[in-house]
């Protein structure tokens, strides 16, 4: 199959295009288009070796996570480039916050899991473990990659060469291709074509890296993997799961409004009936000091005392004084 704009154009509305970030999806693809894959690795790691005379060899597809609560969790790929370089790939999907600091744990354990009893400490500086992260959906879009490595603070020099983490954020390199920031490396561009999201979206970005053998054969083995009845059962899953939880989360944010709001209007009703006692209480108090005022100056009156003498006592005017004499 030749691919075309028009082609990938067509099969878009056809069938859907599960995300290369997909674990199965990414680790078929690369185990079926190595030759790019080996380029891809040999680029983004900074690795001083020759393409040509260099083999990359898939050591098993998936190498099982140990802690029990994480059963059947995988890491992605566990290659081995050359004579002395083993390279863990890992595909991280969701961003949380502690990934960086996951990622260097279990790098320490991977490392680990390579000593056997008679290795001698020469053996293995001379070899070398690096781990590749890639993360979709970083949080910082302005960051390419993090490199972790074994670091002295004290004297300022890097502990251990031979052990090293990279982290590359895909969604800058994917929002670096469309803007066009900079002229973008051949690693690049193949971070930015796993982000894509349609076939179109892929052709698009992978054909200014690829030629024409190496773009169909990478195209049709991404459409081959979407075709696939267990991938689009577990992109189906992942979607609804998505949207499971974002209900949920719209739930109890209208839940919370609600509550709020209910809660709200209590504390105002609360609030003015507290209000309300208490000006009333302070209002009948001066309503009630004027009436006892008026009662004491009608008992002046009744008692003939004069006009001067009640005014001068309640400090009112003759003239108020008056009227409360007409009310008697």
């Amino acid at each position: 199959m030749n691919y075309n704009k028009e082609y990938v154009e067509k099969l878009d509305k056809e069938l859907e295009m599960i995300p290369l970030t997909m674990d199965s999806v990414f680790k078929n693809v690369m185990f079926r288009n190595t030759d790019i894959f080996k380029k891809f690795l040999i680029q983004t790691l900074n690795l001083d070796i020759c393409e040509n005379d260099s083999n990359l060899i898939f050591l098993n597809q998936e190498l099982v996570k140990e802690n029990y609560i994480e059963k059947g969790k995988t890491v992605d790929l566990n290659v081995k480039l050359g004579k002395d370089l083993l390279i863990t790939i890992e595909v991280n999907r969701y961003n949380f916050n502690t990934i960086k600091e996951r990622n260097f744990l279990f790098f320490e354990k991977l490392h680990t899991m390579q000593f056997e009893v008679n290795d001698e400490y020469k053996e293995l500086k001379s070899k070398y473990l690096y781990q590749l992260n890639l993360n979709a959906n970083e949080k910082d879009k302005n960051i390419g990659e993090n490199i972790i490595v074994s670091y002295d603070i004290t004297n300022n020099t890097i502990y251990i060469d031979n052990l090293k983490i990279y982290i590359k954020h895909l969604e800058y390199y994917y929002n670096l291709f469309y803007t066009k920031q900079k002229k973008m490396r051949y690693d690049e561009i193949f971070m930015a074509g796993l982000m894509a999201n349609n076939f179109k979206d892929l052709y698009t970005i992978m054909k200014t890296i690829l030629n024409k053998e190496e773009l169909n054969k990478f195209m049709e083995s991404v459409v081959n993997m979407s075709k696939d009845y267990f991938n689009i059962h577990e992109w189906q899953k992942e979607k609804w799961d998505k949207i499971i939880k974002e209900k949920e989360r719209q739930q109890a944010i209208e839940e919370g409004i609600k509550e709020g709001t209910e809660k709200g209007i209590k504390k105002g009703i609360k609030k003015g009936i507290k209000k309300g006692i208490k000006e009333g209480i302070k209002e009948g108090i001066k309503e009630g000091k004027k009436e006892a005022e008026i009662e004491t100056i009608k008992s002046m009156l009744e008692n003939n005392l004069s006009y001067e003498i009640i005014s001068k006592i309640c400090k009112k005017s003759i003239e108020e004084i008056k009227k409360i004499e007409d009310s008697i």
